[in-house]
């Protein structure tokens, strides 16, 4: 879907009705980069949300959470898990499927914020707007 990610460590992983988040998001490492959901529905596939872990502070450090905490944290102010369920049922959804982006790590050192940006800059340039469940950029 995107290009430019293929030099770092990488994964995914999918939710459906009935899965457990945290179990389904195990392998998800504690490092910070970049993750996108993509909704499958009615055989149809689309990316729905595009977001990063990890704010860098001026000294250098990470104030934020890992990838997988910040995949098992909040979205529109409820717990992801309870977010996804909710999209699942409302929006008639199969399942997600959730790919992770490792960017900074012993091979790449890519703050999270810019990586996001091209994410959100390359899916701007297709379609004109920001992904269905980002609210703003």
């Amino acid at each position: 879907m995107f290009s430019g990610l293929e030099k770092y460590q990488q994964g995914h992983f999918f939710f459906e009705k009935e899965s457990n988040l945290r179990k389904a998001s195990k392998e998800v490492p504690d490092l910070q980069g970049v993750y996108y959901v993509l909704r499958l529905s009615k055989g149809k596939i689309e990316v729905v949300y595009i977001g990063k872990s990890g704010t860098i502070q001026q000294t250098g450090e990470f104030k934020s959470q890992s990838l997988r905490g910040r995949i098992n944290n909040k979205q529109a102010n409820m717990k992801r898990q309870n977010y996804f369920d909710q999209k699942l049922e409302s929006e008639l959804i199969d399942a997600l499927d959730i790919y992770w982006f490792v960017t900074i790590d012993e091979k790449s050192n890519d703050l999270p914020g810019f990586v996001e940006g091209i994410l959100m800059q390359q899916y701007f340039d297709i379609y004109g707007k920001l992904p269905l469940w980002n609210t703003e950029f």
